[in-house]
């Protein structure tokens, strides 16, 4: 990227059109010293070259005028020029103004870097006009807001801390109880809140910790991290504490054997996400969970992969927490299952989504914005919107790496679903569904039938039927894990057995049927 020299670009007078600019130089110190940067002052804002002050925090800034991706470490933002949006991995950042581009860079204003340390690290930047001096240091310990979720998976309890930033923190084991102990005040909307769980009694918030109280000493705790957005989370399971880190536990790293082992399956919507609702009552959430739990019976007896559920009853999962749990568990695939919906009656058949920000076409634009909304609607007041985020994270390139794989399994999935539902097809689509971002792994997102559609929610309203679309949707897992693991040259190899009492997995080279 070229470096912008350090004289007044009048360039920047074309740009701005009538409004005034000034440019000048300043200096930007940091921990890699000391330098010389040009910054232009307009409207009461002053902005910094996005290329320079990446390489003086040391990171790296790739991109073009469609959007720009800065690499910090392990920590990922991103702006676009012209929008006042910029975002750290999955956190928006709302700027004073928007970027601007002069001779080949952009320039943003100050602000952004500062929020981004903030963010990401504890460290700050800090803006002195008089001196023109723009210096990195140690940051100061606001308080920081916490948001705690807890949700009940199986016989594990998910305990997820959500920050806006990176916070320094230990976790320590007492008797009955877990202390995650920080270095920032911690304000959480209920400081105090009992639970009725088997392995969680209550959670408290100090200032400076978080107590998680256990329902007795023998429940075990698995802590570990997650990023954009920053989280510490929690797993509670029955046994010593000693054993919490056991092989058995999804801290293991799973995804270094290869092949297709662990499965996440997501039951769309949850608790007061009801999702959509067929004119004779059929509720969304109830029948993908049913659809989701004769899946999971059915690839554990028959494919011997470890199976996770999002959900296995009526909670709500923020779509964050999703694919959350799919990266946790280091799952080789994530399959979500919904029910659709439209203002036609006449409407019917399956849709298959794999992930892109840009949507196929006008009707799978609005089916991801429905979904987003209602998960907006159900999120926690001060939550921020998924719909906006999806427009705006343009630099989110975490799925990348896997669209060629998403888009293969999905169209197997809507391969057997096209024959199971007698329907045309309908097609592989791509749209902005937020439950999909952030997957680390193959990834789709099925719609399998209309509950606007009254046959079809007679028939999706059948215990036979669902069993129908399990099958089915096995049938397009098996075929997938072949193609894969054949392709990983495993067609041949016995795999390792993940549960105890299951079949190995089935040597399919088709479709099963």
């Amino acid at each position: 990227m070229m470096r912008v020299a350090g004289v007044v670009l009048t360039a920047v007078l074309t740009l701005v059109g009538s409004v005034r600019a000034q440019t000048g130089a300043a200096t930007l110190r940091a921990p890699s010293g000391e330098r010389a940067v040009l910054v232009i002052e307009q409207e009461g804002a002053v902005f910094v070259p996005a290329d320079a002050v990446t390489e003086a925090l040391g990171g790296t800034i790739v991109g073009d005028r469609a959007g720009y991706r800065i690499t910090l470490g392990e920590n990922t933002a991103g702006f676009t020029v012209d929008r006042r949006f910029g975002a750290v991995g999955e956190q928006l950042i709302e700027m004073q103004s928007a970027p601007i581009f002069v001779d080949a860079t952009p320039f943003v204003p100050w602000q952004f870097f500062r929020d981004v340390l903030r963010f990401t690290s504890e460290l700050d930047l800090r803006w002195d006009p008089a001196t023109r001096v723009l210096e990195v240091g140690r940051g100061r310990f606001d308080t920081v807001d916490a948001r705690i979720s807890v949700i009940e998976l199986d016989e594990t309890t998910k305990i997820v801390i959500e920050f806006p930033r990176r916070v320094e923190h230990e976790v320590r084991r007492e008797p009955a109880a877990y202390v995650i102990q920080t270095r920032a005040p911690v304000r959480a909307d209920v400081a105090d809140r009992s639970y009725e769980g088997a392995l969680l009694d209550r959670i408290t918030v100090r200032e400076n910790q978080i107590v998680v109280q256990l329902s007795s000493a023998e429940v075990a705790g698995d802590p570990y991290t997650l990023e954009s957005p920053f989280r510490i989370v929690l797993d509670l399971q029955r046994g010593s504490p000693a054993l919490a880190t056991t092989p058995d536990r999804p801290g293991l790293r799973l995804r270094e054997l290869p092949g297709v082992r662990t499965i996440v399956l997501d039951p769309g919507h949850g608790g007061k996400e009801v999702g959509a609702i067929g004119p004779g009552g059929l509720v969304e959430k109830e029948a993908t969970l049913a659809i989701c739990r004769r899946l999971q019976s059915l690839i554990a007896s028959s494919l011997g992969a470890r199976v996770i559920l999002t959900r296995d009853d009526d909670s709500l999962v923020p779509h964050d927490q999703r694919t959350a749990i799919a990266n946790q568990y280091k799952a080789d695939l994530f399959l979500s299952v919904h029910l659709n919906a439209s203002r036609s009656p006449q409407a019917r058949g399956a849709e298959t989504y794999y992930l892109s920000l840009e949507a196929s076409d006008d009707l799978a634009r609005a089916s991801a914005e429905r979904e987003n909304r209602e998960a907006d609607a159900a999120s926690p007041p001060g939550a921020r919107s998924p719909a906006a985020d999806l427009d705006l994270i343009l630099w989110d390139l975490a799925q990348q790496q896997y669209l060629r794989e998403s888009s293969r399994f999905a169209e197997l999935v809507q391969q057997e679903m096209n024959g199971l539902s007698g329907v045309g097809n309908r097609g592989v689509k791509q749209a902005p569904f937020r439950v999909l971002v952030g997957a680390t792994m193959p990834a789709a997102l099925v719609e399998v039938g209309f509950l606007s559609n009254p046959e079809e929610e007679s028939r999706l309203g059948s215990a036979a039927y669902q069993d129908a679309v399990a099958q089915a949707l096995l049938r397009a897992i098996r075929a997938y894990k072949a193609e894969y693991e054949a392709r990983l040259g495993l067609e041949r190899r016995a795999p390792e057995r993940l549960g105890s009492g299951a079949p190995p997995p089935t040597p399919a080279a088709g479709s099963g049927r």
